[in-house]
Protein backbone atom coordinates (compact mmCIF):
# COMPACT_ATOMS: atom_id res chain seq x y z
CA UNK A 1 0.00 0.00 0.00
CA UNK A 2 1.32 3.20 -0.71
CA UNK A 3 1.05 7.15 0.49
CA UNK A 4 -0.32 9.95 -0.34
CA UNK A 5 2.84 12.38 -0.81
CA UNK A 6 1.41 16.12 -1.34
CA UNK A 7 0.06 18.79 1.47
CA UNK A 8 -2.68 21.39 1.33
CA UNK A 9 -1.57 23.16 4.73
CA UNK A 10 1.41 23.67 6.70
CA UNK A 11 1.13 24.21 10.28
CA UNK A 12 -2.42 25.36 10.92
CA UNK A 13 -5.54 25.05 13.97
CA UNK A 14 -8.09 22.34 12.49
CA UNK A 15 -11.46 21.64 14.08
CA UNK A 16 -13.61 18.46 13.40
CA UNK A 17 -16.91 19.68 11.49
CA UNK A 18 -19.02 16.61 11.53
CA UNK A 19 -19.65 13.27 13.61
CA UNK A 20 -19.72 12.39 17.23
CA UNK A 21 -15.81 14.88 17.47
CA UNK A 22 -17.76 17.36 15.98
CA UNK A 23 -15.77 20.62 17.45
CA UNK A 24 -12.78 18.81 18.58
CA UNK A 25 -10.18 21.49 17.83
CA UNK A 26 -6.34 20.85 17.39
CA UNK A 27 -2.72 22.08 16.72
CA UNK A 28 -1.56 20.58 13.38
CA UNK A 29 2.22 21.68 13.01
CA UNK A 30 3.95 20.87 10.00
CA UNK A 31 3.03 20.58 6.15
CA UNK A 32 -0.72 17.88 6.24
CA UNK A 33 -3.15 17.12 4.10
CA UNK A 34 -7.19 17.85 4.93
CA UNK A 35 -10.29 16.21 4.51
CA UNK A 36 -13.73 17.54 4.13
CA UNK A 37 -14.44 16.41 7.72
CA UNK A 38 -12.26 19.31 9.24
CA UNK A 39 -11.72 22.95 8.83
CA UNK A 40 -9.33 24.70 9.12
CA UNK A 41 -7.79 28.19 10.40
CA UNK A 42 -4.80 29.61 9.44
CA UNK A 43 -2.99 32.85 10.05
CA UNK A 44 -1.04 35.27 8.38
CA UNK A 45 -0.69 37.34 11.47
CA UNK A 46 1.12 34.76 13.49
CA UNK A 47 -2.17 33.72 15.26
CA UNK A 48 -2.17 29.81 15.25
CA UNK A 49 -0.28 28.01 17.96
CA UNK A 50 -0.95 25.57 20.56
CA UNK A 51 -2.27 28.21 22.70
CA UNK A 52 -4.93 29.76 20.57
CA UNK A 53 -6.18 26.05 19.77
CA UNK A 54 -6.34 25.03 23.22
CA UNK A 55 -8.15 27.87 24.12
CA UNK A 56 -10.57 27.40 21.13
CA UNK A 57 -11.32 23.64 22.20
CA UNK A 58 -12.52 24.57 25.52
CA UNK A 59 -15.24 26.65 24.08
CA UNK A 60 -16.06 25.23 20.48
CA UNK A 61 -18.22 22.42 21.58
CA UNK A 62 -20.94 25.03 22.49
CA UNK A 63 -21.31 25.98 19.08
CA UNK A 64 -21.90 22.29 18.00
CA UNK A 65 -25.25 21.67 16.32
CA UNK A 66 -26.93 18.82 17.38
CA UNK A 67 -29.89 18.34 15.69
CA UNK A 68 -29.37 14.93 13.79
CA UNK A 69 -25.86 14.70 12.69
CA UNK A 70 -23.71 16.98 15.01
CA UNK A 71 -21.61 19.95 12.72
CA UNK A 72 -19.52 22.55 13.95
CA UNK A 73 -19.22 24.41 10.23
CA UNK A 74 -17.25 27.30 8.93
CA UNK A 75 -19.74 30.03 9.24
CA UNK A 76 -20.58 28.76 12.90
CA UNK A 77 -16.70 28.73 13.73
CA UNK A 78 -15.78 32.30 12.25
CA UNK A 79 -18.46 33.77 14.71
CA UNK A 80 -16.73 32.52 17.80
CA UNK A 81 -15.13 35.34 20.04
CA UNK A 82 -12.41 33.96 22.64
CA UNK A 83 -9.99 35.83 24.33
CA UNK A 84 -6.40 35.27 24.15
CA UNK A 85 -3.25 36.96 24.97
CA UNK A 86 -1.87 39.37 23.15
CA UNK A 87 1.73 38.84 23.33
CA UNK A 88 3.17 36.55 20.69
CA UNK A 89 6.02 35.35 23.33
CA UNK A 90 3.01 34.72 25.95
CA UNK A 91 1.15 32.36 24.02
CA UNK A 92 4.83 30.78 22.40
CA UNK A 93 5.18 30.09 26.53
CA UNK A 94 1.63 28.63 27.27
CA UNK A 95 2.23 26.58 23.70
CA UNK A 96 5.60 25.43 25.29
CA UNK A 97 4.28 24.58 28.30
CA UNK A 98 1.14 22.44 26.87
CA UNK A 99 3.19 20.36 24.39
CA UNK A 100 5.24 19.13 27.91
CA UNK A 101 2.11 18.54 29.48
CA UNK A 102 1.23 16.76 26.41
CA UNK A 103 4.47 14.55 26.80
CA UNK A 104 4.18 14.22 30.07
CA UNK A 105 1.11 12.54 29.88
CA UNK A 106 1.56 10.09 27.23
CA UNK A 107 4.69 9.00 28.96
CA UNK A 108 2.79 8.06 32.09
CA UNK A 109 -0.33 6.07 30.20
CA UNK A 110 2.90 4.23 28.82
CA UNK A 111 4.09 3.49 31.97
CA UNK A 112 1.60 0.72 33.12
CA UNK A 113 2.70 -0.62 30.08
CA UNK A 114 6.26 -0.88 30.70
CA UNK A 115 6.43 -1.78 34.10
CA UNK A 116 3.63 -5.01 33.54
CA UNK A 117 7.12 -6.22 31.06
CA UNK A 118 8.76 -6.09 33.93
CA UNK A 119 6.36 -8.43 35.90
Amino acid sequence: MGYYNKYLFDTAITWTTDGANAGTVNYRKGKFYSTNVNGVLLSNEGYVSKAVAEILNTVAWRYVSRVGNPKLMNNVMAGIVISIPSSFKEQDKISELLTDFDCLIALHQRKPKYISKLT
